[in-house]
């Protein structure tokens, strides 16, 4: 992936100074967890604090996700916050996501990962002229912070 943000940049070389042997050629994406300014900032901020370590993915939309990929975590509007290491990658539907899971990604609990992702699975589904339900697939990522440390 090519760095042409200078911010991106200049956050890389602090990650790599700090972190070391980050190899450019692992980093597979830069962005935002979320579809909002509010949303994204909440994530970013659950990322540095460590209660962020999952997310997850429409499996008909998602990117192909593996262990060893790293990723620049952004505000909304792009800055730069933090660097995740992909750790592990699996499917389950939506139906089958647990507790467990939806603490990991930040939510606090199933009910609300699940009011959360309904709306948002709901939205982008409907924009393709699908509807979500129980065995809609989901990509499940597992991540860890690696910068800052």
């Amino acid at each position: 992936m090519r760095l042409t943000d200078p911010r991106h940049q200049a956050f890389w070389r602090k990650a790599e100074r700090a972190a070391g042997n980050l190899q450019l050629a692992r980093l597979k994406d830069i962005g935002c967890f979320d579809d909002h300014p509010e949303g994204a900032k909440f994530c970013a901020d659950a990322v540095l604090a460590g209660t962020k370590t999952a997310t997850s993915a429409h499996a008909g939309t998602a990117r192909d996700y593996r262990a060893g990929d790293l990723e620049i975590v952004t505000l909304f509007d792009g800055q730069p916050v933090a660097v995740i290491e992909i750790i592990n990658v699996d499917r389950r539907t939506f139906g089958e996501i647990d507790e467990d899971f939806a603490i990991a990604e930040g939510d606090g609990s199933l009910a609300k990962w699940r009011e959360t992702h309904t709306r948002y699975y709901g939205g982008l589904l409907a924009e393709r002229g699908k509807a979500l339900d129980a065995e809609t697939p989901l990509v499940r990522i597992f991540f860890r912070k690696i910068f800052p440390v």
